[in-house]
Formats: C-alpha cells, structure tokens, sequence
C-alpha cells in the first residue's frame, strides 16, 4: 500500500464530482482542488451522467450525492461497483430515519460517508473541507481489487436466555470501511455467554443507531447501541453511539461521556481501549481493524502490556491500513491476520486466556496443597 501511496503522490488524483446541485458540484469541486494534489476532471448531475462520465474520463476517485433525479446514487454505485469498480466517497444530506441506506451503500462498495453539514444544499459545505479533502485522499490508496462485491446476508434470531455478568471481553475499534468488516467478522462468531462485545467505530451520531440494528439483525450476537449505566451482559455486543466515548465501570456497567474533549473522534477507539484494559485486564481480546489514522494503536498497546491479547487487520484485507499500521508500528499487535481469519483468531485469543487462567489456578491450587 505504501508503494502505491507514493505512486498517487508523484500524480494528480482525478476525481469525478456527483450531485444534482449546481452550486454542490462547483463547491466541492473548489474545495477538492485548493489541494494541490486532486484534480477535478469531471461533474455530473445525477448517477446517469455520472456513469457516462466514467467511461469518458475514467476518473481515480468518485464524490457521489445519493438523493438525485433520473438515478439515484444508490442505483449508480450498484452499476459502478458491477462494472467500473473504484473509490466513492458519499457525500450527501441523508437524515437518521435515511440512515440504512448509508450503510446499505457501504455494504454496496462505498468506502466512506461525508454528511452535508446543512441538508441537500449546503451553503456552508466549506466548514468541512478538510474532511472532505482528507477522505477523497485516504481513498486514493485503496486498491480497487479490494472493493469486493456485497454478498447476500441472513437474519438471525436471537435466543432468550438468562444472561450473566462477563468474565472476558472483545474489545474492537475501526473506522473507514468498518461497517461492512464488522458484519463480515461477526456473522461468523457465535456468542460466548461469558464474553461481552464492545465496538467503537467513527460514525456520525445518525448512523450508530442503524449500525447497531444491522449487527443485531446480521450477527448471531445481539447487538445494541449502547447507553449510559446499561450494565454489561455476556454473550451480548455494544457499539458506542456517534459523538459519545463509550467506557466501562469496575461494576461492569456502560459510562458514556464527552471526556476527554481533546479526542480527534467521539467515539475514540483509545478511550475505549484502555478503559476495558483497566477493568477485564489480562482478559482482554482487543482487536484494531481498518481505519485512517492512529486511534487505538495507543490503546492495543496498553492491552498487550496488561496481557491480553491484541489483534490487528492484515494489510491484505484493510480497507485503509491506517490504524492498524500504527498499531504495527509501535509494536502493539500480537496477531495479524486478514479480515476474513479474525472470527478464527478471536475464537483462539480467548481460548489462550481461558487456559493460561486454568493453568494459573492450578498451579495456586498445588502451592496451597
């Protein structure tokens, strides 16, 4: 991926600009090109125009609004990943109660989401050009062999059974492409009464709530966006809800703040981290998955230096090796693996922890005697 980062930065990053809006099309466009290294190659004012525009100037990267006449994004990412499969980057007004067709977009190939600040037509758009900016380039080091086709899902139904206080917890942290790794990670993980499943990804607050249910709805694990002083039950997962750090209480109970203000993301994968180190110790499985940037890195290392053990995502298989590189980095990782071995991976951390806590028993159990 590095050499392919290096390879983007000696050329221009062609990008195809997609919204009905004329004044959305040439503020975006502004915003994409006071950085030197993107070009603005093409706009098109729906998913049609957009698809013409592709075959014409084969654009790196693609800005695409969802709400549009003639066709919609949603129809025009479908086609786009069927046939000219590349980065997009959705930038659009979508609501919470429109929420699921976001991640129904990143379930599709989309590898990340920028909400407009105030609706359809956004005339301060400028107030998040860094995003924008820092997105479309993150993207560019995306192979596009790795935007996969989505693959059909199964409902599951949950058993109603007595749930307990966990002795062990699963603590993951991702961001750009984690909707979709998070999915194809836990379809595969049967629930371990005894372990409690705890996820920080960066999401918008309008999303978590639908992240939560696709999880529930998508996983053998009953997932739940979690809430403040919701005591924590084994066999069950929670996701920390946008704009809030999720932590947990010594009485294994959910604490959800706005501290530390500093953070770069609520929720902040760190935080998360070292407060399950502090309370699950050496029981802990933490796990880092694609993301841009360094949060959590700091975190796996607090876990692996408490004795847990931490897992972090292959470049193989990352939609952006951002965090987990960073966490490879300082050494933090004791597992990497690609996305589709970590179900494996998780079953083996906690088997590791449950024997290296028999053994210890044991040997207390023979010095006693």
């Amino acid at each position: 991926m590095k050499e392919r980062i290096e390879e983007m930065k000696k050329k221009k990053i062609r990008v195809l600009v997609v919204d009905d809006s004329a004044f959305m099309r040439r503020a975006i466009s502004e915003i994409l090109e006071s950085d030197p290294q993107i070009s603005v190659v093409a706009r098109a004012r729906d998913g049609l125009d957009a698809l013409q525009k592709i075959e014409q100037f084969d654009p790196d990267i693609i800005t695409l609004d969802i709400n549009m006449p003639v066709m919609d994004g949603l129809e025009a990412l479908r086609r786009i990943m069927e046939n000219r499969p590349r980065p997009v980057v959705v930038v659009s007004s979508l609501t919470q109660e429109e929420a699921p067709i976001t991640l129904q977009l990143l379930d599709l190939g989309a590898v990340d989401y920028i909400p407009k600040p105030s609706g359809t037509v956004s005339l301060d758009i400028k107030k998040i050009s860094s995003e924008i900016v820092a997105k479309v380039k993150a993207a560019t080091g995306i192979n596009p062999k790795r935007i996969i086709r989505p693959r059909p899902r199964r409902d599951f139904a949950h058993k109603a059974e007595e749930p307990h206080p966990p002795s062990f917890a699963v603590a993951v942290g991702v961001s750009t492409g984690g909707p979709k790794t998070l999915l194809d990670i836990f379809e595969q993980v049967p629930p371990d009464s005894e372990t409690v499943y705890l996820v920080a990804q960066h999401m918008p607050p309008q999303f978590t709530p639908s992240l939560a249910e696709r999880l529930d709805r998508y996983t053998p694990i009953p997932f739940c966006q979690a809430q403040n002083g919701q005591p924590l039950r084994g066999g069950r997962g929670y996701l920390a809800p946008g704009g809030w750090h999720m932590t947990v209480t010594g009485d294994l109970r959910i604490r959800l703040s706005k501290n530390p203000l500093n953070a770069l993301f609520k929720p902040s994968v760190d935080v998360l981290f070292s407060s399950v180190k502090e309370v699950f110790g050496d029981r802990t499985v933490g796990i880092l998955l694609t993301g841009l940037g360094s949060d959590g890195a700091r975190g796996l290392l607090e876990i692996k230096e408490t004795g847990g053990v931490t897992i972090a995502e292959s470049e193989e298989t990352a939609v952006v090796y951002g965090m987990p590189m960073a966490a490879k980095e300082i050494g933090a990782e004791e597992v990497i693996a690609p996305c589709y071995e970590i179900t494996e991976e998780i079953h083996k951390a906690l088997l590791k922890i449950r024997r290296r806590l028999k053994n210890a028993e044991r040997r207390t159990h023979q010095r006693a005697v």
